[in-house]
């Protein structure tokens, strides 16, 4: 599939932190420190399970602003809206909440009876900031704003940060999933093969890095897949990007087993982590990992 099967919208006020948050989901980590403005806007092509992505940055400078409200354009054929608003700017609240107000008045020209899906991110919540009591207060009081003037929209919110990969990759793999037919399945199917093996945590990522789904037990055995699974799928993109041998699976042992496996559909890679306390568990996960790889590759079909 070489065409885009979705439109994705990143807007918001000028200085929100758009772009930034398309760098770190790309992993160009390198280029936020040099972040300018986004001159009226930009189109990037992007994969998450294998499928083709457009996703427009609207730049959020006034003069900008103005011209994507007076051409129904931008926003024609959009599936999905992340607005995205800078928690630490308190003053410039009621001003985000307007042009968002603006945003759906197009699109209610649009067509009224199908409005995109839509997501928050409250941005800038930095993990080292964000249980302050000022941010705590800014949350409630954003959340109030937006619930009051939009009642009939169905949003969802997500606290975001740059410095906290893991909180964009679920807003925005939420999202995607949200408006793909089907893509919720994904994460009855990790539940049934935990259950099944007596996992304690499974993990399901993409070849971005991105968590497409996850089923734990614990936060102990959560956070385990969260530290060590994204390193070794970084390790194996690696690996594979300087055409070196790369490993299908990793065994560790760490107060129970983890356990690592490539997965190659077509042209794309997913990785799947597996934790579990006992090592009868880890037997059984080895014995049904075949079918339940081919599962996964049928629902990822089946997806599309």
């Amino acid at each position: 599939m070489d065409e885009a099967i979705l439109k994705i919208i990143f807007v918001g006020l000028d200085n929100s932190g758009k772009t930034s948050i398309l760098y770190t989901l790309e992993g160009k980590f390198a280029k936020i420190a040099n972040i300018k403005p986004t001159i009226r806007f930009t189109r990037t092509d992007f994969t998450i399970l294998g499928l083709p992505i457009k996703i427009w940055d609207l730049g959020g400078q006034e003069q900008y602003r103005k011209e994507y409200l007076s051409s129904e354009k931008f926003f024609r054929d959009t599936d999905l809206l992340f607005y995205v608003i800078d928690i630490q700017d308190k003053h410039r609240f009621t001003e985000s909440v307007e042009y968002f107000l603006n945003i759906l008045e197009v699109f209610e020209k649009i067509d009224p009876n199908n409005y995109p899906h839509i997501e928050i991110l409250i941005h800038k919540s930095d993990p080292y900031i964000r249980d302050l009591p000022d941010m705590k207060n800014n949350v409630v009081t954003l959340k109030s704003l937006f619930s009051e003037l939009a009642s009939q929209i169905d949003i969802t919110y997500h606290e975001t940060s740059v410095f906290d990969f893991e909180s964009l990759s679920r807003a925005f793999v939420h999202g995607v999933l949200k408006v793909l037919p089907k893509g919720e399945i994904i994460q009855e199917v990790l539940h049934d093969f935990l259950l099944k093996t007596g996992s304690n945590a499974i993990m399901l990522l993409d070849e971005n890095v991105l968590l497409i789904g996850e089923v734990y037990l614990d936060e102990i055995s959560k956070n385990i897949c969260h530290i060590c699974g994204p390193y070794f799928a970084n390790m194996a993109e690696k690996l594979r990007d300087y055409n070196l041998f790369t490993p299908e699976t990793i065994e560790v042992e760490m107060a129970g087993w983890l356990f690592y496996k490539r997965i190659k559909h077509q042209k794309s890679q997913f990785y799947l982590i597996f934790f579990t306390k006992n090592y009868d568990n880890f037997q059984k996960i080895n014995e049904l990992l075949p079918a339940f790889t081919e599962d996964i590759i049928s629902l990822i079909k089946y997806i599309i």
